[in-house]
């Protein structure tokens, strides 16, 4: 009896952890080129800017950023400023909407849809779907602030091209 107890709790133990399995997709780090094919499915060449290894994206609507750094301790250290000013929005109550957050050592993520009403957090206030993403010496921003079923899409479909999970 007590054996049987003793498998009944791992297995039930087993079958709560399976579902956490795949949370926290790894992300693979994409180059500037690569970045810049992802946002031309959604933007001309003329609406982007391209320079010392970062991609911008000039539309009033988006955030959308590509920037390459010189070593992995710098993308390191601009990823736990993000990280460190998203938990202070939700510990100050100040999103409402869902999110994802995933932090591992050479990867990250943060995903959003929902509303922002803190300025420390990505420079802004307002609506937000999209995320940021952390791989090596590289950290990623798509983020429209547009609640359009049309904007979504076009978040969606960077994502998408990139391989990256969606909000």
């Amino acid at each position: 009896m007590k054996n049987l107890k003793k498998a009944v709790a791992i297995t039930l133990i087993g079958a709560m952890l399976l579902p956490l399995a795949g949370c926290g997709k790894k992300i693979e780090p994409v180059r500037a080129r690569d970045f810049e094919a992802a946002i031309e499915e959604v933007f001309d060449d003329d609406e982007y800017m391209s320079y010392d290894g970062s991609v911008f994206v000039s539309d009033d609507d988006f955030v959308i950023g590509y920037m390459k750094f010189e070593d992995e301790d710098d993308a390191l250290d601009k990823w736990e400023d993000f990280v460190d000013d998203f938990e202070d929005m939700l510990d100050h109550k100040k999103f409402d909407g869902r999110h994802v957050f995933v932090n591992r050592d050479t990867y990250g993520y943060i995903l959003l849809n929902g509303e922002n009403s803190d300025r420390n957090f990505a420079e802004g206030k307002g609506y937000y779907y999209g995320g940021i993403y952390f791989t090596e010496d590289v950290l990623i921003v798509v983020i429209t602030t547009d609640d359009r079923d049309a904007s979504r899409q076009d978040v969606n479909t960077i994502l998408n091209a990139l391989g990256y999970p969606k909000p």
